[in-house]
């Protein structure tokens, strides 16, 4: 082997690849990229960094975030009705926010994401006011500090053109709080759809656009095919997350049609899906988001902070559905930190848990690398160590756990300051 870039010896290096190979060794590094794992003496490379014995693993993906709500970090301290929280802490937090506030929250979840070894985040976006300049502003804005932040950043900007009829008490309630207007909440179809395919003309380099709207209950037929015919890699929505939310809306006749078989018969059903929470799914529901190879993302710490009763990891893990890991709302999980989410994730599962089988924290860090990164679609670039996928990856101390596997000793023994090196295409986002 040539002379490469960088080279990490003296390491422990948890590929997360299909063998899930754990090497004692080293791993190398040309122009961004993996190009070897291996044993014994290393490679020769322009630069050499000693891991001291420590963890070498696959950058975190948090495949369901919420930039724009970072002034509300910590804002839920008791547990409150949904619409309380939806309409009186977050949409009063971004309804605020101007052009610069949303550059800020952007740069501030990339640098907490940084230390905490996170290098991928699908931001679920949104200010309010489509259509405005404001919103255009604002977008401009984050998706500059997105693309500055070194992580790799997919921006989801949230539209919606309609309000469910049953929410009309909340909304009035809302207004009369003060600090919230119900119209920001939605704009004109086209006008929606014309803001979505704008943002995709943001994508460059490390940053990628999403197509999205809230939830499928927030928007009609038309801006749902719309979205679908968008050219973005990628659709996501909050997918029911609510028991309300799943059983959809209702039609011209009374009767209800699910929100995912809604989404299957608008043709958005496919491995461009990203569903996220999917709390309220029925069996069918998952039976046909498995067949149509969806993805789905388990958010477990903003789901018990919120009071739900029941973690839907088991059952999502066992139909079939591929299933990531995400840090959901500032307001609603404080912490910016994949390891602190993989606990709450399996305690959740421990305590409140489907399925028939209980999770393992190995398994949970592949929600949290390799499966996340297939939910974006992107695990032929990032998610494990391996030749020829890009090299995103932390350098963290080894616990002091011996016994442990290294996938345990990860997610149930490592602490924040063990993370001392991050890098993304091979270039540090983080040093300590």
């Amino acid at each position: 082997m040539s002379v490469v870039d960088t080279v990490i010896d003296d390491a422990l290096v948890v590929t997360m690849d299909a063998a899930r190979r754990v090497v004692r060794g080293w791993i190398a590094i040309r122009d961004g990229v993996v190009e070897a794992v291996g044993e014994g003496p290393a490679p020769a490379g322009s630069e050499r960094i000693d891991a001291r014995g420590g963890i070498v693993h696959p950058g975190f993906v948090s495949a369901h975030t919420h930039s724009m709500d970072a002034a509300a970090a910590g804002a839920l301290d008791v547990s409150a009705p949904f619409f309380d929280w939806l309409f009186g802490t977050y949409y009063r937090t971004v309804l605020a926010l101007t052009p610069p506030d949303a550059a800020h929250a952007v740069r501030a979840l990339a640098t907490d994401a940084a230390r905490a070894g996170i290098t991928t985040v699908l931001d679920c976006w949104g200010v309010g006011d489509v259509g405005t300049r404001r919103a255009d502003e604002a977008f401009a804005a984050s998706a500059a500090a997105a693309a500055a932040s070194g992580i790799r950043w997919i921006l989801a900007p949230m539209v919606s053109d309609r309000l469910p009829l049953e929410w009309t008490p909340a909304l009035e309630a809302a207004e009369e709080a003060g600090g919230f207007r119900r119209e920001a909440l939605i704009a004109p179809t086209e006008t929606a759809l014309r803001f979505a395919a704008s943002a995709l003309r943001e994508a460059a380099g490390r940053l990628s656009v999403f197509a999205c709207t809230e939830l499928p209950e927030m928007a009609s037929d038309a801006l749902l095919s719309g979205l679908a015919g968008l050219e973005a890699p990628g659709f996501t929505t909050h997918l029911c997350a609510s028991d309300a939310g799943a059983v959809g809306i209702e039609g011209p006749d009374g009767s209800r049609e699910r929100a995912v078989a809604r989404l299957e018969r608008l043709g958005l059903l496919s491995p461009r899906l990203v569903g996220a929470h999917l709390s309220a799914t029925d069996a069918g529901d998952r039976e046909r988001l498995a067949s149509h190879g969806c993805g789905g993302v388990h958010c477990a710490a903003s789901a018990m902070y919120s009071g739900s009763p029941r973690s839907a990891l088991g059952e999502l893990r066992e139909s079939g559905i591929r299933v990531g890991l995400g840090l959901d709302n500032r307001s609603l999980n404080t912490p910016t930190d994949m390891v602190a989410e993989m606990r709450h994730a399996l305690a959740f599962d421990r305590a409140a848990g489907t399925g028939t089988h209980r999770v393992r924290a190995s398994d949970l860090l592949a929600h949290a690398t390799i499966d996340a990164a297939r939910v974006l679609g992107m695990a032929g670039v990032i998610g494990s160590l391996e030749p020829g996928k890009r090299a995103d990856l932390v350098v963290r101390a080894a616990p002091d756990s011996p016994s442990m596997p290294p996938e345990a000793r990860i997610v149930l023994a490592s602490r924040p300051e063990d993370v001392q090196l991050v890098l993304v295409d091979g270039a540090p986002v983080f040093t300590r």
